[in-house]
This record gives structure tokens, C-alpha cells and sequence, in this order.
């Protein structure tokens, strides 16, 4: 896979990248939903997009890219319970809105 080719699969929307998928991991075992945790487990453990041999930081987990692939409902869950953590600490952390949104545009691309 070359540079381009890279680039293009990493800013698909079905395509998350580790941060993001390690604190929704957290944030759903935190919220006893252990089913949609392993799923996402199960994605950083399965599903990671190949980086060009090139790639400035091969090794490094945090650079790494996903693809996501659940179920329309699991998706739907997963935004609801973002949604909730996110009213509960956006005084504090308002990060929080940046991992809800990018999980509401994969729930849109999964309801097309």
C-alpha cells in the first residue's frame, strides 16, 4: 500500500482512529456495557488498516487506523451512551463532544 492509498482509506468514514477507539472502550466498561467493549476490543485487535511501509511512525499504536464495522444498533448504543458521558463532563472535559460527533457520523453512514 503506498502513501495515497493510506491517506485515502484513513479518512473514510467508516474508519476510526486508536484514541478514539481505546476511550470508548473505557467509557463503555465504565458504563457496564462490557458486550459493546469486547466489540471494540475486538476491532482494535482485528481490524487495523496496514500503514505504508514508509510510514513515519509504523510501530507507534496511537497512529493506527480501524476500521469499524458493527451493527447499525450497536453504533446507535454506543452514540446514546457517548451522548450521556458527554452531558455529564463537558464542563470538565470538552473533548468529550469531539468523540460523540465522530461516533454520530459513522452512526449517519450506517443508517444509509
Amino acid at each position: 500500500m503506498n502513501a495515497n492509498q493510506y491517506k485515502q482509506l484513513k479518512e473514510r468514514e467508516d474508519v476510526l482512529d486508536f484514541a478514539t477507539l481505546n476511550a470508548t472502550r473505557r467509557i463503555l466498561a465504565q458504563h457496564d456495557q462490557a458486550h459493546l467493549a469486547d466489540r471494540i476490543t475486538r476491532i482494535l485487535s482485528n481490524d487495523k488498516i496496514d500503514k505504508p511501509s514508509l510510514h513515519n511512525a509504523s510501530q507507534e499504536r496511537f497512529s493506527d487506523f480501524y476500521r469499524v464495522s458493527l451493527a447499525a444498533e450497536d453504533v446507535a448504543a454506543i452514540v446514546s451512551i457517548l451522548f450521556d458521558f458527554e452531558a455529564e463532563i463537558i464542563d470538565t472535559n470538552p473533548s468529550a463532544a469531539d468523540l460523540t460527533d465522530k461516533w454520530s457520523s459513522l452512526n449517519e453512514l450506517t443508517k444509509q
